[in-house]
């Protein structure tokens, strides 16, 4: 172990405190962002904290190898991306204050040569910290920016996913009866999603009738005709009988010059007096009981 390099290790260790003082100067005003100076003093503590955990991770690869300083940042920078993420805080933030990390950080070098002139430290040595805390630095910026990412991107990925399941909900009108309200355009994806979860729903609500109702789609194409006619005929293998209301006139017209056959399904021009029929026929069954 290199004895300048341990010193340097423990001065670095020592000084954390103060460095994160130096580091959160140069910190902007911006509200929800983690490092900002009016964030709560809880989440100003933890920034704190982690920022002086920080140096002294760096400090550390000054005593490891290239791979071994790889694993102590990767279990670093999983943690603290995830906390971030949580936050308003934003890629080119992150960006901006590993800039800041780095110049301050080799500020405290400089220092350490300046009050340890005894030690003799010669500039090969000088060079060796360079390479180990540069390459430190930029794998830690790497690895956070990959984890930050993915984070976001699985996020997404659930809130879209969601946001389409929400859109296709299968209603309950009575035990045994569902209504499907569709909305808007259909596109390959979209008409996937809708066969899946109404498949699903359907069968977890041991639904035996079910009311797709299409007037708030203003385009039918023979794609989507496709995905309805393939819909009904899953339904039917479950024991699930359809019924389409609120085909636009425009629809209507479209239909019939694409050649698309709804004559084996059965439809009503009207979504109320369908559920109101419905709400009927189960009204006088429970009469019945």
């Amino acid at each position: 172990m290199d004895t300048h390099s341990s010193h340097l290790y423990e001065y670095l260790v020592d000084h954390a405190l103060d460095f994160t003082e130096d580091w959160l100067r140069h910190q902007h005003i911006k509200t929800g962002s983690h490092y900002s100076p009016d964030s709560p003093p809880e989440v100003l503590n933890k920034i704190k904290e982690q920022n002086a955990n920080y140096v002294k991770i760096i400090a550390q690869c000054l005593l490891l190898s290239n791979e071994e300083s790889k694993k102590l940042i990767s279990e670093w920078t999983k943690q603290t991306a995830a906390d971030r993420s949580k936050s308003s805080t934003t890629l080119d933030e992150v960006a901006r204050n590993s800039g800041i990390f780095r110049r301050v950080y080799w500020t405290y070098v400089e220092q350490f040569t300046k009050e340890n002139i005894e030690l003799n430290i010669q500039l090969k040595e000088v060079f060796e910290w360079e390479r180990k805390i540069n390459f430190a630095l930029d794998y830690v910026l790497e690895t956070f920016t990959s984890t930050f990412l993915s984070i976001l991107m699985n996020r997404l990925q659930a809130q879209s996913t969601l946001i389409k399941e929400l859109s296709t909900p299968v209603i309950s009108l009575t035990s045994e009866v569902g209504l499907l309200p569709i909305i808007g355009d259909i596109d390959t994806d979209r008409a996937r999603l809708i066969v899946e979860s109404t498949l699903q729903q359907s069968s977890h609500s041991h639904l035996s009738m079910l009311i797709i109702d299409l007037s708030g789609v203003v385009l039918v194409d023979t794609m989507v005709a496709q995905q309805i006619f393939r819909l009904i005929d899953a339904l039917n293998l479950l024991g699930v009988k359809s019924i389409i209301t609120g085909i636009r006139p425009e629809v209507a017209q479209t239909a019939v010059h694409l050649g698309l056959d709804f004559s084996s399904i059965q439809t009503e021009n009207s979504l109320e007096r369908i559920i109101a029929h419905v709400i009927q026929e189960n009204t006088g069954s429970l009469q019945e009981l």
